[in-house]
Order: structure tokens, then C-alpha cells, then sequence
């Protein structure tokens, strides 16, 4: 996305009409220029009216994410935030910075929309713009790739107890890597490790989160929400994002701590499966157990009718049997 398109959307951000002349002095642009961008935006999924007499104007107001304030909330004000408007993915934007300079662990990379967002097994995560919140994380795996067996168990664990204060209903974790407020899915989680096993490696930890998800928004397969509608008091995508990214951090760290120690105390609190009825899906076959949590490494815990038994993330699925 150009600086002109940026600037565009800041300008119509506050969801009043701007004349087309208007927006061209502001831009520095003609009034074709301004309706051709305004064409580039429609197509990207915004809702722009288009009124003879009166101009442009977007559907509903943005509440567009500012990187500096959110750096300035964080507890440590000085690892960055690079933001973006309209990006592929911010995973990959963060391994493009890993690979043209240091950075310290914690940097962020987040954006207003993704155009080629995934999740994990390669699903597609459902990015629109000025909605949700996606965000990458850099974190170092000094120890090697065995250093992050179990992240994304902690840093699920991490988000779902620092945002249940602020959430009407059940906050639970989907074993490994998703949030869910009464059985709905509001946070997804991908860890993606670079590196060598035996030598230094790094982490990207990516987290796509529903902040004010359209209950009507078409092309998700599977019930969703957004922490809006489930808040006790509604906050502002800033104030998500500030949430979200603290939890994340100190997951982390504690993950480089004490390991899964933590996560593993406070487990059954938050476990959306736990003592629950669960089949697991493996390629084309199906097991049925009752949900006995995660061990030490993560694995999560399934009592089956042959034993304990232990399954680890990759290929398989955990669903309610009902």
C-alpha cells in the first residue's frame, strides 16, 4: 500500500463525508486520482459511500491502530513496534527483518489487514481491515529448537488469563493454540521457528485476534466472536492491542523461565476440553477420549478406553464429540 493510500484512509478514518476536492488538496492529488484510490480501497474490503454533492465517506468510523502509543503502554517502551497498513502476512514481514538486523526480543510487527494471514495446518486466517488485531513477535531460541517445545501452549495460556478480567463469559484455551469465549473462536495462534536444532534458533510467534469482528463477516467456516462483544467495559483497538501484546511477552518469558510450570498449575482453569468428551483427528482415522489436560511438554492428555494416551500438535485436531 502507497503513503497516498494510507493517508486516504486516515483522512476518511473519522467517518465523515470529504469532498473528493477535499481529499485531492489533502493528498496533493486530482479528483480522479482520488476516486481511482478510493477503488483500490472498495476492493480491499472497505465500506466506502459514495454520495453526489457530499463525497466520500466510510461506512463506520476506524479505530485505526497507533504503534507508538501502544509502545508507550507496553512495560518495556523501548523494544519496537513496526506497523503496517495492509501487509501479506506480518510473520513474514518479521523474518524479513530478522534477516537485515538485530532486533530485541519482544519486537512487533502489527497490522491493519493481511492479505495472505494462515494459521496452523496452512488454513487461511480471515484478515479484514481496521477490525482485528495481527501481530507477530520475535523471540531468540538460544538453546536451539527443543527450546520451544510447549510455546504456544503458554503463550495461549498467557493471553486467556490476562483477558479473562476483562471478558463476560468463559475464556478457555482450544489445545494448542487457540482462544475461544464461549465456545467461539476469538484468538488464533501460529509458531513458526527458524533455526537449527542443535544451534541458535528464533521464534515468530503470530497472533490473529478478534477485536471487532462483524458478526456477519462471510467466509469463516466455524463459529467466531470478537472480544468486544463479550467485554465487561468495550476498549479501544489500542487498548486490546496493548493487552494482547503483554500477555504475549510475558508468556514468553515465563515460557524461558520456569517452562510450562505455570500453564501446567493453572491448566484445567482455562482448558475449553478439560473432563470433557473429545474425539481427535488423525488423517482419516478418529479417536474417542475424555480430556485430561496437557503433560509436562504440552502433549495434551486424552483418557481413552485403552489407557492415558498422549498427542502432540502438527496434523491432528481436537473436537467436542457432540
Amino acid at each position: 500500500m502507497s503513503d497516498l493510500d494510507t493517508q486516504l484512509i486516515e483522512l476518511l478514518a473519522d467517518g465523515h463525508f470529504h469532498s473528493g476536492e477535499q481529499l485531492g488538496e489533502a493528498l496533493g492529488v486530482s479528483r480522479m486520482a482520488v476516486n481511482k484510490r478510493i477503488d483500490k480501497l472498495t476492493a480491499l474490503g472497505l465500506d466506502v459511500f459514495r454520495v453526489s454533492g457530499k463525497g466520500y465517506r466510510l461506512a463506520h468510523q476506524l479505530d485505526l491502530l497507533d504503534h507508538q502509543l501502544i509502545e508507550q503502554e507496553l512495560e518495556d517502551p523501548n523494544v519496537p513496534i513496526f506497523a503496517k497498513h495492509i501487509t501479506g502476512s506480518t510473520n513474514d514481514d518479521l523474518r524479513g527483518l530478522m534477516e537485515t538486523q538485530e532486533l530485541a526480543p519482544g519486537t512487533a510487527v502489527i497490522a491493519e489487514m493481511q492479505t495472505a494471514g494462515r494459521g496452523r495446518r496452512g488454513k487461511t486466517w480471515v484478515s479484514p481491515f481496521g477490525s482485528n488485531l495481527y501481530v507477530s513477535i520475535y523471540w531468540p531460541l538460544r538453546h536451539g529448537l527443543n527450546a520451544a517445545v510447549g510455546m504456544s501452549v503458554v503463550v495461549g495460556h498467557a493471553i486467556a488469563k490476562a483477558l479473562s478480567p476483562f471478558i463476560e463469559g468463559k475464556v478457555a484455551v482450544k489445545w494448542p493454540n487457540d482462544i475461544y469465549i464461549d465456545n467461539q473462536k476469538v484468538i488464533g495462534i501460529l509458531v513458526e521457528l527458524e533455526g537449527q536444532v542443535s544451534g541458535e534458533g528464533s521464534a515468530i510467534v503470530g497472533v490473529g485476534a478478534n477485536l471487532k469482528m462483524d458478526s456477519n463477516f462471510q467466509g469463516i467456516d466455524q463459529p467466531f466472536t470478537s472480544l468486544n462483544q463479550h467485554a465487561i467495559k468495550p476498549l479501544s483497538r489500542n487498548e486490546w492491542s496493548v493487552l494482547i501484546i503483554q500477555a504475549i511477552r510475558a508468556g514468553l518469558e515465563a515460557h524461558d523461565n520456569v517452562g510450562l510450570s505455570e500453564a501446567l498449575e493453572d491448566w484445567p482453569r482455562y482448558d475449553l476440553y478439560y473432563d470433557k468428551p473429545v474425539k481427535i483427528l488423525l488423517g482419516q482415522h478418529q479417536y474417542l477420549g475424555v480430556g485430561k489436560g496437557i503433560d509436562e511438554t504440552g502433549a495434551f492428555l486424552v483418557q481413552q478406553e485403552d489407557g492415558l494416551k498422549r498427542y502432540f500438535g502438527g496434523e491432528i485436531s481436537v473436537r467436542a464429540q457432540n
